[in-house]
């Protein structure tokens, strides 16, 4: 049976961070060969980008706006179930789940709603950069559990947004604390040289999969998820 969205739950950054080390801990072998995986996929399609049109410098890829955008929008579509795959590893830890590598590919067959999606937010947040650089946190930080809704519960993509959304409002204070938090640490990873990032990467993913399963999660996960419709119905109105 699916829980309803937490309606009164205390974000507990401390605690968070404790239970996602713990959460790393378990499932990191898993999480960072996906981490490869997925490294591996996005430098072999830019390789066949400078291949395609014989880009030898950066001056070249700078003159190239077109080709690199629409290159990316691909890329975005093509990557979009990878990394519904590899955020949903965290939330099947923390749901007591078995967990591989090929979970990655799991989600696959949900490419068209999760694809839109991220193509959504992506245009939400160019538009908030072009605004001043605080919308486009916000959308950021609002819509972060709209791959694990469309994920989890099948929900359409609009309706993910919007219910990632309206949950982000209520805790948009915590919230913004811990993203502040990860990009301290992910700035100390730069300082040291990318190291920090093979911890500091399948932590975010297992912290932010704890807290959509406590917002979000389900009671008893052995059961099957409800029809689209009715989920929908469900949480439409959170």
């Amino acid at each position: 049976m699916n829980k309803a969205p937490s309606q009164n739950y205390n974000l507990d950054i401390k605690r968070l961070f404790e239970r996602g080390n713990t959460a790393t801990k378990q499932n990191y072998s898993v999480i960072l060969r996906c981490m490869f995986i997925l490294l591996f996929i996005a430098l072999a399609a830019f390789v066949v980008l400078f291949n395609m049109y014989n880009i030898e410098t950066v001056v070249q890829l700078e003159e190239m706006q077109t080709e690199t955008y629409f290159f990316n929008m691909l890329l975005t579509v093509f990557m979009s179930p990878l990394m519904a795959g590899i955020s949903m590893l965290a939330v099947k830890t923390e749901r007591k789940q078995p967990i591989n590598v090929m979970g990655l590919f799991m989600y696959v067959p949900f490419i068209l709603w999760l694809a839109t999606a991220e193509l959504i937010v992506s245009l939400l947040t160019q538009v908030g950069m072009t605004l001043f650089i605080l919308p486009a946190i916000y959308i950021f930080i609002s819509t972060i559990f709209t791959k694990f809704l469309i994920a989890d519960k099948q929900l359409r993509p609009f309706t993910a947004i919007k219910l990632s959304i309206q949950m982000c409002n209520r805790y948009l204070l915590q919230l913004t604390i811990l993203f502040v938090i990860f990009v301290a640490l992910f700035l100390l990873g730069i300082v040291t040289f990318g190291l920090a990032f093979i911890w500091i990467v399948p932590l975010y993913y297992n912290v932010i999969g704890i807290l959509y399963n406590d917002l979000f999660g389900v009671q008893e996960e052995t059961q099957q998820v409800q029809p689209v419709a009715n989920l929908e119905e469900t949480h439409f109105d959170a």
